[in-house]
């Protein structure tokens, strides 16, 4: 057995067991890759992949388990050589953050340019993706934070640390009828065509279950992943929509012939969150980003999380309050 194998194993599980995908990645051929593995299973006496033909299919039961240990062994050693190049160097290396078009475009600039303005010799990489997706991202190890409302399915192997809340408005067109409304209702936002979040997103499912509460079923025209892209449409004359706080920029956005109209009193705000992988070597300006994230999340903090599995305090997320004013 060696670390090649498990690092094989792996990657073929990563790439959702296709050995062509896993081989590119790995820069070796389909056949090594099979030899290793069969080697492995003749060590361990028991076949870790169900084979049909010429193509894996799944996982044996025995193989899950073996995945979960080599992935942790895998962790383990990238760990070891995050020690040794913090004690070598501790103002250099990498830093990858996972999270979707809105945090990246409206809450991560400022912060970014103070971290690289702190830590010129690391190289910050962001990813982009739905919560789904970034959670795929941590778990595989391919980034190192990831930050975003919660995903549609339970991660309970990841440490979930709140960040900040989340508040609603809603966009229209400027001289929308809406705008002559002092309060907005639900019943007033269902006479419109509307433009959603995708279902992917918290918030796209959040603001659709308010309406079913109300017993109301709006108008949805259109969903998006990208608030950009909602606020092109609704510029367009296609619908209004609900964003974040902060995705409205009035000095902007107004200049785009948009409005933004309060709405806390009709949507719950979503929590967003900090997601970490619970044995993971954090190095020290790691912990430096997410205490500009977030000031309440400093190291001592952040490594109880990490140690913890208590649910997450939901009183450490904080207001997300608009750039500019509406």
């Amino acid at each position: 057995m060696n670390l090649q194998q498990l690092r094989y194993l792996a990657e073929v599980a990563d790439r959702g067991l296709n050995l062509s995908r896993a081989a590119q990645a790995l820069h070796t051929s389909q056949p090594g890759i099979s030899k290793q593995i069969r080697l492995l299973e003749e060590e361990l006496r028991t076949e870790l992949l169900v084979r049909e033909g010429n193509r894996i299919t799944a996982l044996t039961a025995p193989g899950e388990q073996a995945l979960a240990i080599a992935q942790r062994v895998l962790r383990e050693l990238d760990n070891l050589r995050r020690v040794g190049e913090q004690a070598a160097d501790p103002e250099r290396g990498s830093l990858v953050i996972a999270t979707t078009h809105a945090h990246a475009r409206y809450l991560l600039i400022p912060i970014v340019q103070r971290f690289q303005a702190r830590f010129p010799g690391v190289n910050l990489s962001l990813r982009q993706g739905n919560p789904d997706q970034i959670m795929q991202l941590v778990q595989a190890g391919q980034a190192d934070l990831g930050l975003c409302t919660a995903p549609t399915v339970a991660t309970p192997d990841l440490a979930q640390l709140p960040c900040y809340r989340i508040w609603r408005c809603v966009l229209v067109p400027q001289g929308h009828a809406l705008l002559k409304k002092k309060r907005l209702t639900h019943r007033d936002l269902a006479a419109y065509p509307m433009i959603t979040l995708d279902a992917s997103f918290a918030g796209g499912v959040a603001i659709l279950e308010s309406f079913a509460k109300e017993q109301i079923q709006p108008q949805v025209v259109l969903s998006a992943t990208d608030a950009d892209v909602i606020k092109a449409f609704v510029a367009s004359g296609m619908g209004i929509a609900t964003l974040p706080e902060w995705a409205f920029d009035a000095r902007r956005d107004q200049g785009q012939g948009l409005a933004s109209m309060k709405a806390r009193h009709l949507f719950r705000p979503a929590t967003s969150y900090l997601w970490l992988q619970r044995h993971q070597y954090l190095r020290g300006y790691a912990y430096e980003f997410i205490h500009m994230l977030s000031k309440v999340w400093h190291q001592p903090r952040v490594q109880q999380a990490l140690a913890g599995r208590e649910p997450p305090d939901e009183s450490l997320a904080v207001d997300v309050q608009p750039s500019f004013g509406d």
